[in-house]
């Protein structure tokens, strides 16, 4: 009996490593300490998959490159030998990490979508020819157009006026069709982006009582005019300590078939109770996370570990909470944390030197890759326990049988780990600093 063990350690002059295989022990000889018990017969959430966003400013960064390198990272992302992401989400018009403010509908409702049709969807298409599979895309706006708003711009904030909750609606299946016609699986939607921050780039507020309205009176009725009922509807899409709130504010008997589920960002903090909280009072509910970065406005943008080990806390913590998807925010940038129009520059797994063309591969890259590229689409999560707070993990069960567990090492030491399921003991020592992902294969249970 046995398992692979892949290991990404970052110590002081430690360089990335992929590791070994390790010997199972039928008969874990009643050791206690330093277990981490899994339980496959506990069941969770199925987990649906990984992605990232393809904004106007990732299609630039592509699109000034050499067509092979830009296929390199197209596959980095989304070949199944790299992250193997089968997730994007892109803006409705522009967003902060756009080149400029645009839209693709005028007042005088011409509509085109011109600016999609260079930066954006010609990458989804590549990226989909790179998985074999036309996976699924969610749309969320930034701000409707700004003659549409109480403060007649599509920046700082300001809300959507009355009169034009009805077009806005029409406004939003009109651009889901448009994308559809270009061939692009739209499935799911957010009804608006971060509506609880008024942003010196592209921002719209929505209380919980507005957000329920627009949804329930405008929002679903135009969608079922427009035939596309099919389309899973997210509420809030902003940070995690309001959620509870928001979905309370959004939900009820009329509203509650109208909501797939619930999406969320990382920008306040951990707040994982806040997303079992939501899983306990709306059991089916999806809880999907649509948003994360490292904002250079905020962290240093040169430690690599410490904005790594933020992506493997994040992504455990919210598995373990009831999470089914993952969308990283933009997969490319440059290696200064754009192009971004109103200077919010942030990192991305993917950096490209715009003056040489190198490819940078950050470190959060490879921590994503050891949740990403193991845990399959329809992976089943399954219970696990662990013995200290600086070491970390979530385990799950993939379709064909294999078994997943990802271990994260925050510590300043090495740590003993004695990995225990169905009667098997797995031992090895996890270097300090340092993310593993051991897999089991069908054949070993």
């Amino acid at each position: 009996m046995h398992t692979n063990l892949y290991v990404t350690s970052r110590g002081e002059g430690t360089p990335l490593e992929k590791m070994s295989i390790i010997p199972g022990i039928i008969d874990d000889g009643g050791i206690e300490l330093n277990i981490i018990n899994i339980y496959q017969q506990v069941t969770f959430q199925k987990l649906q998959g990984f992605g990232g966003a393809i904004t106007e400013a990732v299609g630039s960064v592509l699109a000034a490159l050499p067509e092979e390198q830009a296929s390199t990272i197209l596959r980095s992302c989304f070949s199944s030998e790299g992250l193997a992401y089968r997730f994007v989400r892109t803006s409705i018009d522009s967003c902060d990490f756009s080149l400029s403010e645009y839209c693709a509908g005028k007042q005088d409702e011409s509509f085109s979508l011109e600016r999609d049709e260079i930066s954006i969807i010609p990458w989804i298409k590549k990226a989909y020819e790179i998985a074999e599979e036309a996976f699924a895309v969610m749309l969320s706006p930034w701000s409707p157009p700004a003659y549409m708003k109480s403060n007649g711009q599509r920046c700082q904030g300001g809300s959507l006026k009355d009169e034009y909750k009805t077009q806005w609606a029409e406004y939003i299946c009109r651009y889901i069709k448009a994308y559809r016609d270009q061939g692009i699986r739209v499935a799911c939607l957010s009804i608006q982006n971060e509506p609880n921050a008024n942003q010196k780039w592209e921002s719209c507020l929505y209380t919980g009582a507005e957000e329920k309205d627009f949804l329930q009176t405008y929002l679903y009725p135009a969608l079922q005019k427009s035939h596309l009922e099919d389309i899973e509807i997210f509420v809030w899409d902003h940070n995690k300590e309001r959620l509870f709130d928001r979905a309370a504010a959004c939900i009820d008997e009329k509203t509650d078939p109208m909501v797939a589920g619930f999406a969320f960002h990382w920008y306040s903090g951990d707040h994982f109770d806040a997303l079992r909280l939501v899983k306990k009072r709306y059991p089916s509910k999806r809880l999907l996370f649509s948003e994360g970065c490292i904002e250079y406005s905020r962290y240093d943008k040169g430690n690599q570990l410490y904005n790594a080990q933020k992506y493997g806390h994040e992504i455990i913590g919210n598995l373990n909470a009831g999470m089914d998807t993952f969308i990283d925010w933009n997969i490319v940038l440059e290696s200064n944390g754009g192009p971004n129009h109103c200077n919010n520059f942030c990192e991305a797994p993917i950096f490209v030197n715009r003056e040489t063309n190198e490819i940078i591969y950050n470190l959060s890259y490879r921590y994503i890759w050891h949740f990403s590229h193991f845990i399959q689409p329809g992976a089943v999560h399954i219970a696990s326990t662990g013995f200290d707070s600086t070491v970390e993990s979530v385990a799950f069960r993939n379709p064909e049988g294999s078994y997943v567990v990802v271990i994260m090492n925050r510590s300043q030491k090495e740590q003993p780990i004695n990995l225990r399921m169905a009667g098997s003991l797995y031992s090895f020592v996890l270097a300090k600093d340092s993310i593993a992902t051991a897999v089991l294969s069908a054949g070993d249970q």
